[in-house]
């Protein structure tokens, strides 16, 4: 538009001093209004677009210029609410989880209580990522009274035991590790065995006569033999039962109760002879 404008400016400013002069002609002539009357109509229907034309092309930079000054301060008020928006989510999301910690904590605390006196509270600091060593290290050790073969417990049941024991930290061994074994009792009918790990999310209850009293979702319980692990802590649910290869024995396959996955805390409990 502008680009027209300068290009045919020549001609626009003719008709402009024309139409001035139309103007100042009609004015001057006023008093004989009724003699120049068509004229002056004339010239106004003329004058007033182009006056409106003219005040358009003077106040179209200036508003819009004010335009884009407007559309900025719209987008950085745009990115302020965002980010203000951002930062408040967070603000929650960060809430929320301390919420959840502490509620943690306060069930945390809640079992502790009921545990003996030099249980230690233990928290998971490196968990193994290798497939077949089933283990972790806690924030614990020898300076905090752990000691070795110590059991470890959840509020799920048991975990495992302490393997090793530095002056701040200790590695725990899980029944699931195939290094680990457990002595257990089936809590409804009262058969032993010993629980094994299989290196995977699974225990066995082994060394079970063929013929022994366990059905399908009986659950095992340490026995207290030993001499590591307390007697009556869950370990496991029955989920499959078979006859070995050589109809002797029984070969269990136990789900265990631990979600080993979702553990923050443990408990490290001291050694049998030391309980009140």
């Amino acid at each position: 538009m502008l680009k027209f404008f300068f290009k045919n400016f020549s001609g626009f400013l003719l008709v402009g001093l024309l139409l001035v002069c139309i103007w100042l002609l009609v004015h001057r002539n006023s008093d004989r209004a009724s003699r120049f009357t068509p004229v002056k109509n004339s010239a106004l229907s003329l004058w007033i677009p182009f006056q409106k034309s003219i005040t358009w092309l003077i106040t179209f930079p200036e508003d819009t210029l004010n335009a884009v000054r407007e559309l900025g301060t719209l987008r950085q008020e745009l990115n302020r609410l965002q980010m203000e928006n951002q930062s408040l989510r967070l603000d929650v999301s960060n809430q929320k989880s301390l919420e959840s910690d502490l509620a943690r904590l306060q069930t945390v605390l809640q079992i502790k209580a009921k545990l003996p006196r030099a249980a230690k509270i233990a928290r998971i600091i490196v968990r193994d990522p290798s497939t077949w060593n089933k283990s972790f290290i806690v924030d614990v050790g020898s300076e905090d009274g752990v000691m070795a073969d110590s059991a470890v417990i959840s509020e799920q049941g048991i975990v495992g035991r302490v393997l090793t024991v530095t002056g701040k930290t200790s590695r725990v061994l899980l029944t699931t590790d195939a290094n680990s074994s457990v002595a257990g009792i089936d809590q409804r009918s009262g058969v032993n065995g010993i629980v094994q790990g299989t290196g995977r999310n699974q225990l066995r209850l082994g060394y079970v006569s063929a013929g022994e009293d366990i059905q399908k979702d009986d659950v095992i319980v340490s026995s207290g033999m030993g001499g590591t692990f307390p007697k009556g802590y869950v370990l496991g649910t029955v989920v499959k039962k078979n006859q070995s290869e050589n109809g002797l024995n029984l070969d269990i396959d136990l789900a265990s109760v631990v979600d080993f996955a979702s553990l923050d805390y443990v408990f490290i409990l001291p050694p049998i002879d030391v309980y009140p």
